[in-house]
């Protein structure tokens, strides 16, 4: 077989892959973690065990109430003993995540070894290299195996290169190979040795390697039952009083609470477990795993079902983000479906190339540009480069850097309290609580009040305030940082004026800006979302100028509304937190602030809402701080007498366009949407109301379904009165049958008295037809009154000819259900 001279090419571009996957991801990870991104939970409780053992403390660790344990209790890990001397080289937690990355890393090689073996030929000696080339690209092009990389640091994505080796070696009949990738992934976690079981019986019965395999099926097998139902459950009764089982048994709870309750379950109910499986969210799961290595593993089952018990441990549990695609679950599943696309890849070749006679170049060709197409499409989607959609590079603030000033205060050796988010930043200690724990041998407690507490705000501040009683008191303040020492003598506990920093703001400005003043006190500049696709929650970061004293009992109001003008947020149920730190007694003239919810699920539209209360309930409307605006082509209407302001509406693009919360506006519905045009007036008390064009859906609803109707209005002049709009379905006889009267609708109420002049409003009702209603013709009618007098416009036509207080607007037409 003679190569050609250029046949050094693919190995480079392997090299080549590897390393930029390593620089990139690797970046990646530490730039998350100096944007304190990672947390406690999982980056910092990893760290600590693993820094311990290289201390000789062997995976021991701090748990969640504030005493010392071993990992033991819930998983087996003894890789990790290993990972504790990459301290050795670089003492930080930051290895942790280089390791993690560069072990991802080397997951290409087998991928490239497999590949290049299925496609080496002596009549194109090149083809096995490139086509490996090819596959190692789809292997770190996969979104789940990136997913997890980026998800702090996991036992489970460091099983990734060594079940490859595994696979690959033991399909070659390499011992050595074999049994060192093979024990390595055993040490990384307890389930791994499930997918090992599998690939030991997969070599025994397909691969030609009968004792090889059967050995691997028996150690998997002893291993598993040892470290699940000996080891963890002997250390977790220890810890967890009156449990003896690993904790994460209780996330398959549709089929009970015990191992052996679950699988007996299993075993008589296979309906259930496949009518779960089929659900909507579990087949998308399934369907990205298969379509990022180009839907090919289908062509080879047998590779592909060496991942089946972890896929069905991901997609039959209660826990949801086990099925997501995304954090670090579905990495030890990512070998074997790409390794069945190698060996699919290899099937179609046979197929195109020897059934269907097709020359050897141009069917690899296709090959090549069938997965190409699907790996990098899917990536594109769901993928964490910068050619993915939902990219966004992680931003390290002043804020966060200021973070090594207080770092610089803290002895390594003192026992530490700090919120989740600073957790892995000081990990490296025998002692570390996440507070509001802390024991009688905590020295330091360190605090982020504008960063990640996971506590209710006021539970936090409470939290905060008790520690005084302990003889804690202020070493150091900034930007929202509270450095506490324990010190009876001096106690300090006023905050100085530097602290409130992370609320006063000079430069930054609003992606929204406005200009609504709020009864002389308040001037509202404007907000901006801060919106995490990946996860679908959102921030709203408000900005306002202080223009006078403020009452005690004065706050902004912000709040966002779904589709049905519901609260979807609102600050009383999830209080600001820089509200709580900075009240409006210590509130400035001429100081602009910016107050920010916490994050929070707004659902799929959303609309933003923005009031000043001078009271404790909102639904006080004498409590509301009036802001007299006059409506405009803007997105500020005033609503309820001018004493809150709707704002910006906005919807949540695809997936597949990013996902991200986009604007949107009446004047872009009014121009998408098939409108009928009509034209009529409605008047009344110098109120003048046109009305453009109306749109029904469905054009023949049926008995038991719904009527939607959207109307599209214009007013020339402000409307003074709120009107209703009342729309009844009346048979052929007059009697109504069904009918809605309501305030205008666009994505939420939207009253007359708010709309903009001259703007095109359109306005939608929905009707819900009773199910007994007979099939047939019959007449939608509607028209505006005033609520407080019931007095109704009068309607005119295109020519002026009046036409009484209702307009019969459209037939409709019925059909059974």
């Amino acid at each position: 077989m003679r190569r050609t001279a250029h046949s050094w090419m693919p190995n480079a571009l392997l090299v080549l892959l590897m390393a930029l996957y390593i620089g990139y991801f690797g970046v990646y990870s530490i730039t998350l973690h100096d944007a304190q991104r990672t947390h406690a939970r999982d980056l910092g409780n990893m760290d600590q065990p693993i820094w311990n053992t290289l201390q000789g403390r062997i995976l021991e660790e701090t748990r969640a109430d504030g005493r010392q344990a071993t990992r033991l209790t819930d998983h087996v890990e003894p890789f990790f003993i290993l990972v504790a001397f990459s301290f050795l080289l670089w003492d930080d937690v930051r290895m942790l995540l280089l390791v993690q990355t560069i072990l991802i890393a080397l997951g290409a090689l087998p991928v490239y070894w497999l590949a290049r073996d299925r496609f080496t030929s002596p009549d194109d000696p090149n083809a096995g290299e490139w086509m490996g080339v090819l596959f190692a690209a789809v292997y770190l092009l996969f979104p789940a195996l990136e997913a997890a990389n980026l998800t702090e640091f996991h036992a489970a994505p460091l099983a990734v290169p060594f079940l490859l080796g595994a696979y690959y070696f033991g399909r070659r009949g390499s011992a050595l190979g074999f049994w060192a990738a093979a024990l390595l992934a055993l040490s990384t976690k307890e389930e791994i040795s499930l997918l090992l079981f599998l690939l030991g019986l997969y070599l025994a019965v397909f691969g030609k390697r009968r004792m090889m395999g059967i050995a691997l099926a028996i150690v998997s097998a002893v291993w598993f039952v040892l470290a699940t139902f000996v080891i963890i459950p002997h250390f977790a009764s220890e810890y967890y009083a009156g449990l003896d089982q690993s904790i994460y048994f209780f996330r398959y709870s549709t089929f009970g609470s015990s191992p052996k309750e679950i699988f007996l379950n299993l075993l008589r109910r296979p309906g259930e477990a496949v009518r779960i499986l089929l659900e909507p969210a579990r087949l998308r799961y399934l369907a990205g795993l298969l379509a990022s290595a180009a839907w090919l593993p289908l062509l080879d089952p047998l590779t592909t079902l060496i991942s089946l018990p972890l896929y069905l441990a991901n997609a039959l549990s209660d826990y949801p983000l086990m099925y997501s695609g995304e954090l670090h679950y579905s990495a030890p599943l990512v070998p074997f479906f790409v390794a069945g696309a190698v060996g699919g890849a290899g099937r179609l070749f046979s197929l195109l190339h020897q059934r269907l006679r097709l020359g050897r170049r141009i069917a690899l060709a296709l090959i090549v540009a069938w997965v190409l197409s699907w790996s990098l499409g899917y990536h594109i989607f769901r993928g964490y480069t910068p050619l993915g959609m939902r990219f966004h590079w992680p931003q390290v603030t002043a804020h966060h850097r200021l973070l090594e000033r207080f770092a610089a205060q803290i002895p390594p050796d003192a026992g530490l309290s700090t919120t989740p988010a600073l957790f892995p930043h000081f990990s490296h200690r025998q002692r570390i609580f996440e507070f509001p724990v802390f024991t009688g041998d905590t020295d330091y407690v360190l605090l982020d009040v504008a960063g990640t507490t996971d506590m209710h705000p006021r539970d936090f501040y409470r939290a905060y305030w008790d520690l005084f009683g302990f003889d804690f008191s202020i070493l150091d303040a900034a930007d929202g940082y509270i450095l506490l020492r324990q010190e009876a003598d001096h106690q300090r506990m006023e905050l100085p004026e530097e602290f409130y920093s992370f609320v006063r703001v000079t430069d930054e400005r609003p992606a929204y800006p406005y200009d609504i003043e709020f009864g002389g006190v308040l001037r509202f500049l404007g907000y901006t979302i801060v919106d995490d696709p990946w996860w679908k929650m959102s921030r709203l970061r408000t900005y306002w100028e202080v223009l006078s004293e403020a009452p005690p009992a004065f706050r902004p109001y912000p709040f966002v509304m779904d589709s049905q003008g519901n609260m979807a947020d609102n600050t009383d149920e999830r209080p600001m937190p820089a509200l709580i730190w900075y009240p409006p007694q210590k509130w400035q003239k001429g100081e602009i602030l910016v107050f920010e919810t916490l994050p929070w699920t707004w659902g799929e539209e959303c609309t933003i809402g923005v009031g000043v209360l001078n009271g404790a309930n909102w639904y006080d409307i004498g409590s509301r701080v009036p802001a007299p605006i006059t409506p405009t082509g803007a997105p500020a209407f005033p609503m309820e007498g001018g004493t809150w302001v709707r704002l910006g509406t906005f919807i949540r693009r695809p997936a597949w366009q990013g996902g991200r919360l986009q604007p949107t506006s009446m004047k872009e519905d009014a121009a998408a949407w098939r409108f009928q045009p009509t034209a009529f007036t409605f008047t009344s008390a110098g109120d003048t109301i046109e009305l453009k064009g109306f749109r029904l859906e469905p054009s023949r609803p049926a008995a038991g379904g719904s009527l939607t109707l959207t109307l599209l209005w214009q007013a020339a002049r402000p409307i003074q009165r709120d009107y209703t709009v009342f729309v009844h379905l009346v048979s052929e006889d007059g009697a109504t049958v069904a009918q809605v009267d309501s305030f205008p609708n666009w994505r939420g109420s939207l009253p007359t008295s708010a709309w903009p002049a001259g703007q095109l409003i359109p306005d939608t009702h929905s009707l819900n037809l009773p199910v007994e209603l007979a099939p047939g013709p019959y007449r939608l009618r509607i028209g505006l009154y005033y609520w407080q007098d019931l007095a109704h416009l009068e309607v005119h036509d295109a020519a002026g000819t009046p036409l009484g207080t209702e307009l019969i607007l459209a037939e409709v037409q019925v059909r059974a259900p």
